[in-house]
């Protein structure tokens, strides 16, 4: 077997990083189609996205350990099989439920798949100024992946049932597994250090008790079942963070967190991440449910967003040169605050380059962003161990995106079930002939309205449908500012604690 040449490698692991981007997002846009063809409640939507993120985040720093452990090439090949079977599987999905469960597997996969191939780079680039190029393209994929998934979720949707956006994944995902056996070399930690199971089970349950309450709480308030859940959470995470201290070979050494670089970034990653799937979740339905676009050109409205961030992430590195990275950061934060203000003006007459400016700018400062918040976590970890840090990088990002669709998804339900009744009260004779059982779809949530108008004749369909749809638009425009003010903060973090230059990936 031949030896490729690193920028050959970096070609097959952005393959499989950008299988998993895509598959973060992709789903967004079939979300409309999925509703109605399964008649999901609003929640269950939120756990159609939430479940692929919660699992993946959980996963993520056990499959770091592992990769370190037993090889990184094995465990990537191994995540894309389990990513394929899982895709597969949702295709075949008749519930809700069993797709919610189809998507957790496919979740476990792409844990595998991530943190190997981030590692990876970091084995066979070893020069520093080609491993900071390489984690730009590195990062530009990923935020791509994520960009990409709405359009061609709307290129299979325009032709094809909802569950072609799960089937294109499974020829893939095993086409870059045979080329990952036949390019990419085999690497581990020479220790051979042993798995810090307790510290991996902690963590998971912990993580998925917490997105779990946050997910239920809006709907079911402080039952026993959510307070339950939060009093695990808390236990697990607390019990994790006290172990870790104590562990032999914990699997996140606490002493990283004394290394401040290491800190500003994990927090820049997370608020980043918070922000953008947050705004990826209303996106899609604004855009197809709200404005009736397609969900072909849903997507391509979401495309400046992609352009920019590639485009952004191939130059971020270079342009640092001369910079420094911390402008570069701070730039790239105050963008997306900017584009995610603007996005909170949203209407439902919007011009569409109103939305693309907003949308391009959020893309063109994560791009900015992303690859030296990577380098800022990559550089406080020894190469040995690069596995275990790309993980907590990852999972970072993952939490950070999880808690992003609960809570801001949570706040945008919050806010239309309050500004529904008053948009009625407004719309007055417009909506008096509108059947009550459709009313009480309308006060329910976006998704279960547009399932009732589309039943209703005309001249009920028009003035229910812009009630809901006003309702909708003022909810994401609230839990927007949020987002925006976020990422502000993520700005100012940065200007004071991010470092100006950064220091190179450890050789340890």
């Amino acid at each position: 077997m031949r030896r490729a040449n690193p920028w050959q490698i970096l070609i097959v692991l952005c393959g499989a990083l950008l299988i998993t981007g895509i598959d973060n997002t992709i789903v967004n846009v079939a979300l409309p189609s999925i509703q109605t063809e399964l008649g999901t409640t609003t929640s269950q939507l939120q756990w159609i996205v939430d479940a692929y993120t919660v699992m993946f985040a959980g996963t993520l720093v056990l499959a770091g350990s592992l990769g370190d452990r037993f090889g990184r090439k094995r465990l990537l090949i191994l995540g894309l099989i389990i990513f394929a079977i899982g895709s597969a599987a949702a295709g075949l999905a008749a519930t809700g439920a069993q797709l919610a469960l189809c998507r957790a597997v496919m979740g476990i996969g792409g844990a595998f798949i991530m943190p190997s191939t981030l590692s990876i780079i970091v084995q066979v680039f070893r020069e520093q100024r080609e491993r900071a190029q390489a984690i730009g393209i590195w990062a530009g994929v990923s935020g791509l992946g994520v960009a990409l998934g709405p359009l061609i979720g709307g290129l299979l949707l325009a032709h094809f049932h909802w569950n072609s956006v799960f089937w294109v994944n499974p020829p893939l995902a095993l086409v870059v597994a045979g080329a990952t056996w036949a390019l990419v070399p085999e690497s581990a930690d020479p220790a051979k250090p042993r798995l810090d199971l307790v510290g991996a089970a902690l963590w998971a349950v912990g993580l998925i008790a917490l997105v779990c309450t946050i997910i239920e709480v809006p709907d079911t308030g402080l039952s026993s079942t959510t307070v339950l859940a939060f009093g695990i959470a808390v236990g697990s995470l607390a019990a994790f963070v006290w172990w870790e201290f104590r562990a032999p070979r914990p699997i996140v050494p606490m002493s990283l967190f004394t290394d401040r670089t290491f800190d500003i970034s994990i927090v820049l990653v997370m608020l980043l991440y918070f922000s953008l799937f947050g705004a990826m979740f209303f996106f899609p339905q604004f855009l197809q449910l709200v404005q009736g676009r397609t969900p072909l050109e849903s997507g391509i409205a979401i495309l400046p967003g992609a352009l920019g961030l590639a485009v952004a992430s191939m130059f971020s590195p270079r342009i640092s040169e001369r910079t420094g990275a911390k402008p570069i950061v701070v730039g790239g934060l105050a963008m997306v605050t900017i584009g995610l203000a603007m996005g909170s003006w949203f209407t439902r007459d919007t011009p569409a380059w109103y939305l693309a400016l907003s949308i391009g700018l959020m893309g063109v400062g994560m791009g900015l962003t992303l690859p030296h918040a990577t380098n800022g976590v990559l550089s406080a970890v020894p190469r040995e161990r690069a596995g275990m840090g790309s993980a907590v990088n990852e999972t970072t990002g993952e939490v950070g995106g999880a808690l992003g669709v609960a809570i801001l998804g949570a706040l945008l339900s919050a806010a239309y079930r309050s500004n529904i009744d008053e948009a009625l009260r407004q719309a007055g004779a417009a909506v008096a002939s509108v059947p009550q059982a459709a009313i009480d779809s309308v006060r329910d949530s976006l998704a279960s309205a547009s399932l009732v108008i589309a039943e209703l004749p005309p001249q009920d369909a028009e003035p229910a449908r812009a009630v809901a749809g006003d309702a909708f638009v003022n909810g994401m425009d609230s839990a927007l500012w949020i987002a925006a003010g976020i990422t502000l903060l993520g700005a100012i973090l940065a200007a004071v604690f991010f470092p100006r230059h950064l220091e190179p990936v450890s050789e340890g």
